[in-house]
C-alpha cells in the first residue's frame, strides 16, 4: 500500500490505447520515486528472498530454543527494520532494498515459532481450531493495516507515507512486551491459566520427547504427505499474495482508485478470509470428529477452497469498471478460500509433532517462493499493460487455474496420521505404516 503513495502512477508504453477504464484509470497520484514497475518489484520480492532462505534454519531454531523466544527476536527484530525503513528510502533505493532483505531474514522464523508453540498447547481435536484462530490474527492485523496505511499516507505530514511505518514498527515493539510478560512456551508455566485447563492440555495435546531427537532429514524429505503440503501451500499463497500484494496497485492503476478508498477497498477480501478461517477451523474439526475419515474432509476442505475462487474471477471480467462489484467478488473468493488456507498449518501439526517447527519451516519455504515469484509473475502480464484491466484479468486467471492445480494433488496425497519417526518414543499413539 506504502508504496502506491510513494511512486508516481506507472504509465503505460504500449501503443494499444484502448483501455476499457482508460479515465478512470489517470490517477493523479504524484510520489517522491519515478520507480519503474521492475524496480518496485524488486523491492516487493527483496523481503522474501531472505524470508524464504531462512525458512528452515528458522524452523530448526524454534524446535530448538522454543516458539515464544522464536516469535520474540522475530518481531523484535522486524520492527526495528520497519522503523528505519524510511530513513533508508531516503538515502537510496538499494540501501532500502538490503533493509528488506534483512528484515526478510529476521522475521522468518516467525510463523515456525507460532506452530512449535502450539503443538503444545492444542488438542490434536482442536487443532485446525487453533491454527485458524492463530493465522487469522495476522490477517485482522492486515484488514487493519491497509486503510490505516491509507489514511496515514495521506497525510502531507513527511509526505505521509513514513508514518505507516513509524506506526507500525512501534507497535511491534509494544507487542513484544506484552509477549515477554504474559506468554509462556508452556501451559503448566502459565499462572493465568487455570488448573482445569492445564490438566486438559496435559491430557489431549502432543507430549514433548524428553530425549532430544536428531532431525530425520532424509525421511523428511522423501515424505510425500510434506510435498503436498508444500504444493497446496505454493498455490495458495501465489493466489492470495496476487490479491494482498497486488491489489492496491490494481485499483490504483487499472480501475483509478483513489489511495484512501483504496486502503479501505482492499481490507474487505481480508474480511471475509478472517471469518472464513475461523468458520472453517471450527467446522473442520467438528466435522472430523463425528465423520469417520479426517483425510477425506482435510482433502474435500481443501478442493472447496481451491475451486470456487476460480468461478468469482471469471465474474470479475464482466464486471467492468464497477471497482465495488470487483471488490465484492474478490471478497467472496476469500471467504471460500478459508476452506484450504484453514487445513494446511493443521496437517504440519498432526502430522509431525516433534518435529513441527522444520517441518513448517520446509512448507514455508515452498509457499514463499511466491514472494519471490508474484512480482514477476504480475510483471508478465501487466508489463507495459499496467492500466488495462483486460491483462490484469488473464493474470486472474491464470493464478486461479495454478491454485485448482495444487489443490487437487494436495487432496490425492494428503495424510493425518504421523509416522512413527514422527513422534516422540514416548508418545502413546497410533502411527501410520
Amino acid at each position: 500500500m506504502a508504496i502506491v503513495k510513494m511512486t508516481d502512477s506507472i504509465e503505460s508504453n504500449d501503443s494499444n490505447t484502448d483501455y476499457e477504464c482508460k479515465i478512470l484509470s489517470q490517477s493523479n497520484n504524484t510520489g517522491q520515486y519515478n520507480w519503474d514497475q521492475s524496480l518496485q518489484s524488486a523491492i516487493l520480492s527483496a523481503f522474501f528472498y531472505s524470508y524464504t532462505i531462512f525458512m528452515i534454519p528458522g524452523g530448526i531454531l524454534a524446535d530448538k530454543i522454543g516458539g515464544k523466544t522464536t516469535m520474540f527476536y522475530a518481531t523484535l527484530g522486524s520492527s526495528l527494520f520497519t522503523l528505519i525503513t524510511p530513513l533508508s528510502v531516503y538515502i537510496n533505493v538499494y540501501v532500502l532494498i538490503v533493509v528488506r532483505v534483512l528484515e526478510g531474514m529476521l522475521e522468518a522464523p516467525f510463523y515456525e515459532g507460532m506452530m512449535a508453540i502450539l503443538r503444545k498447547w492444542c488438542a490434536d481435536f482442536e487443532v485446525t481450531a487453533y491454527i485458524g484462530i492463530s493465522i487469522s490474527g495476522a490477517f485482522l492485523g492486515t484488514i487493519i493495516s491497509q486503510p490505516v496505511t491509507g489514511y496515514l499516507s495521506s497525510f502531507n505530514i513527511m509526505h505521509g507515507w513514513p508514518l505507516a511505518f513509524y506506526v507500525f514498527g512501534v507497535l511491534g515493539l509494544i507487542w513484544c512486551i506484552f509477549w515477554h510478560f504474559l506468554v509462556t512456551e508452556y501451559p503448566q508455566e502459565n499462572p493465568y491459566v487455570s488448573e482445569t485447563e492445564k490438566k486438559f492440555i496435559k491430557t489431549f495435546a502432543v507430549k514433548p520427547s524428553i530425549v532430544p531427537q536428531p532431525i530425520p532429514w532424509l525421511k523428511l524429505f522423501t515424505y510425500i504427505p510434506l510435498y503436498a503440503n508444500c504444493i497446496g501451500q505454493l498455490g495458495l499463497s501465489l493466489y492470495f499474495d496476487i490479491i494482498l500484494s497486488e491489489m492496491p496497485t490494481y485499483l490504483a492503476n487499472a480501475l483509478g482508485v483513489k489511495i484512501t478508498t483504496n486502503g479501505i477497498l482492499n481490507a474487505l477480501p481480508l474480511i471475509m478470509l478472517f471469518i472464513s478461517l475461523n468458520l472453517f477451523g471450527f467446522l473442520t474439526d467438528y466435522i472430523a470428529n463425528v465423520f469417520p475419515s479426517k483425510r477425506l474432509i482435510r482433502g474435500l476442505m481443501m478442493l472447496v477452497g481451491s475451486i470456487i475462487p476460480l468461478i468469482f474471477n471469471f465474474l470479475i471480467e464482466s464486471a467492468g469498471c464497477n471497482f465495488v462489484l470487483v471488490v465484492l467478488l474478490i471478497s467472496a473468493s476469500m471467504l471460500s478460500l478459508g476452506a484450504a488456507f484453514s487445513q494446511l498449518g493443521a496437517n504440519i501439526v498432526e502430522l509431525f509433532p516433534l518435529h513441527t517447527g522444520i517441518a513448517y519451516g520446509i512448507v514455508n519455504t515452498a509457499s514463499n517462493l511466491q514472494g519471490i515469484l508474484a512480482p514477476y509473475f504480475v510483471e508478465l502480464f501487466t508489463y507495459h499493460h499496467i492500466h488495462d484491466r483486460r491483462h490484469w484479468q488473464h493474470m486472474f486467471n491464470t493464478s486461479s487455474v495454478i491454485l485448482i492445480v495444487c489443490g487437487i494433488l494436495f487432496a490425492v496425497f494428503v495424510r493425518v496420521t504421523p509416522p512413527k519417526w514422527a513422534v516422540a518414543p514416548n508418545e502413546n499413539k497410533q502411527y501410520a505404516v
